[in-house]
């Protein structure tokens, strides 16, 4: 329920504040005095779309605020729940900058317009001119339709929309490994021959390396066979005196002498190391000469070796640790891309399986429709009947289309859409003898005003939100009309809070609250100025609505005439 609603700097208000109770409030004034801007207010609130254009002129920014009360466990104290908030009395404010960017709070806490305008589905319901426009765009008809359903036909909408959303899903991915079969196969091919090719050149870390350090000693064989005989000869085998036989000679003398002077002693010893050192590597050259080849074929197979890895270096990048990375790379695509044909055939099994659950729902959702509709076109036209169009019929519409590439229920392929293969359109029957026909082409302003009028009602049955607004459902009805109508709001507002804006005397005076709202001039500005009318006041304003600007004394005496029997009307209906 709506408790209260402040507004700053909206439009042509400059400031007001408006306390709301329960049952049915109605909001009265001139043409153009600024009712409609209420309602404005209070949907902008909550997450409607608004621009710079409400910001009153010469101000920085619009404010709006609205008190709300949610009743225990209703689907938008569920939805609060979910948002952290446990109150069951918030405030839900909206700041429209002149710039045209807007900031929303929830108790004081920054949310989104997108919450906001969640939280204002379930919990507001504008009623109105441009509302009932609606009812000329059919694609708007089979979510009103699946409302009357209530809970068990919703939730199964919702499992189907989600079967609908997987089964695109499948298709898409199918078509996408389909269309790319041909590339796929291409590509296999070469990772295969590229995998093939480097597990066949058998590489192995370091080998490089290896192998050009052999090839160097291959091929200066001669060269260093020469350099290690040459050393070995100074070594042991010079002609002149080998080096070790001289460090042997010299080591002596000098052991002749050591007992002479102790410095030469430590020479002795010193030289004693360098001879082993010498005799040492002398050993070592001998070995090493041994080793020395002369092969010219193993010579060519290593260069035959070091090309092939050359050619691998060109061709993938990089040296050998490089390769064997591509190498793993490869298989591991390769690996991927072979899994390709299992993921196919798994589409196709889970493609299956959700057509045939999806056709299985789909079915059921239909039959259920069908029944929601029989239950929709009674109710309804038995609403249009109380509201003067007693020779108008509802009919409800549900169809389905072929489709070559659609999905397959029963023994038809049928156009599939997020809510299933049903196509839903109300047609109006306007007079006995005459079949159906679209809204567009029969229904005047006022008449889709009350077939919205009586759907909302009808619906609200099956779980509307708590709050209805109505903003000038009378607009081209008479007064018989007006009286059948006023029946409807006071049925209404006694399970939900009703707040309408009107101008007619007949519906203003069932109001259990009513307030005046009036355009004022002040200090060169216009000012919407709104207050609650008790007593005479409210005799005053029936009156005017009756006979225009001033009231006469005989639109005095039926101003109280009709607050007179709108009280005995609610009174008569149970009404608090």
């Amino acid at each position: 329920m709506l408790l209260e609603l402040r507004v700053l700097d909206f439009a042509v208000v400059e400031a007001l504040s408006m306390e709301f109770g329960p049952g049915l409030t109605m909001l009265t004034g001139e043409t153009g005095a600024g009712k409609s801007i209420i309602v404005d207010a209070l949907t902008a609130a909550l997450g409607a779309r608004a621009g710079a254009d409400v910001v009153r002129a010469g101000a920085q920014a619009a404010r709006v605020e609205a008190r709300l009360f949610l009743a225990p466990e209703s689907p938008a104290s569920r939805w609060l729940a979910g948002q952290g908030v446990l109150e069951s009395e918030v405030v839900v404010a909206r700041e429209i900058g002149a710039d045209g960017r807007s900031r929303g709070w929830l108790n004081g806490r920054p949310v989104t317009a997108g919450m906001l305008r969640d939280l204002g589905e379930l919990m507001v319901e504008v009623i109105g001119q441009h509302e009932s426009q609606q009812l000329l765009r059919p694609q708007t008809h089979i979510d009103l339709l699946d409302a009357s359903g209530g809970p068990p036909l919703l939730a199964l909408r919702a499992e189907v929309a989600a079967l609908a959303a997987r089964l695109g899903a499948l298709r898409t991915e199918q078509r996408s490994l389909l269309e790319g079969e041909r590339e796929r196969l291409r590509r296999i091919d070469l990772l295969r021959h590229q995998v093939r090719e480097l597990d066949a050149a058998g590489l192995q870390p370091g080998e490089e390396e290896a192998l050009a350090a052999r090839r160097t000693r291959l091929a200066h064989a001669e060269r260093l066979a020469g350099a290690v005989a040459s050393a070995y000869a100074a070594l042991y085998e010079s002609e002149g005196g080998a080096a070790v036989d001289r460090l042997g000679r010299a080591r002596a003398a000098l052991r002749e002498v050591a007992a002479l002077d102790p410095a030469l002693a430590a020479m002795a010893d010193r030289i004693d190391a360098v001879a082993a050192q010498a005799a040492e590597i002398a050993h070592e050259l001998a070995d090493y000469r041994e080793q020395i080849e002369h092969n010219p074929d193993e010579l060519a197979a290593i260069e035959d070796r070091l090309a092939l890895l050359e050619n691998l270096r060109r061709k993938y990048g990089g040296g050998i640790e490089a390769l064997l990375a591509s190498r793993k790379e490869a298989a591991a695509e390769l690996a991927r891309l072979d899994a390709a044909d299992g993921r196919l055939a798994e589409i196709e099994l889970e493609l299956a399986r959700v057509e045939r659950d999806l056709a299985a729902r789909c079915s059921r959702l239909s039959e259920m429709r069908r029944e929601a509709a029989g239950q929709l076109e009674a109710a309804v036209t038995r609403e249009l009947q109380m509201l003067e169009m007693k020779r108008s019929r509802l009919a409800v519409a549900v169809t389905q289309q072929d489709d070559p590439q659609g999905l397959r229920v029963g023994d038809r392929l049928l156009a599939l859409g997020p809510h299933g293969v049903d196509r839903v359109e109300f047609l109006l029957a306007a007079n006995p003898g005459e079949g159906p026909r679209p809204l567009a082409k029969i229904a005047s302003g006022g008449e889709l005003a009350r077939v919205m009028l009586a759907l909302r009602h009808v619906l609200a049955a099956t779980g509307g939100t708590p709050i209805m607004v109505c903003d000038e459902v009378d607009a081209g009805i008479g007064a018989r009309t007006a009286g059948a109508v006023g029946t409807l709001l006071i049925t209404a507002a006694r399970s939900r809070q009703v707040l309408c804006v009107t101008h007619l005397a007949q519906l203003a005076s069932l109001g259990d609250q009513h307030y005046q709202v009036v355009k004022e001039i002040v200090r060169g500005r216009t000012q919407v100025r709104v207050r609650r009318l008790e007593g005479k006041e409210r005799v005053e304003e029936v009156a005017r609505m009756l006979s225009g600007k001033l009231p006469t004394p005989i639109a005095r005496e039926y101003a109280v005439e009709l607050l007179g029997q709108a009280r005995r009307k609610k009174v008569a209906g149970g009404a608090s």
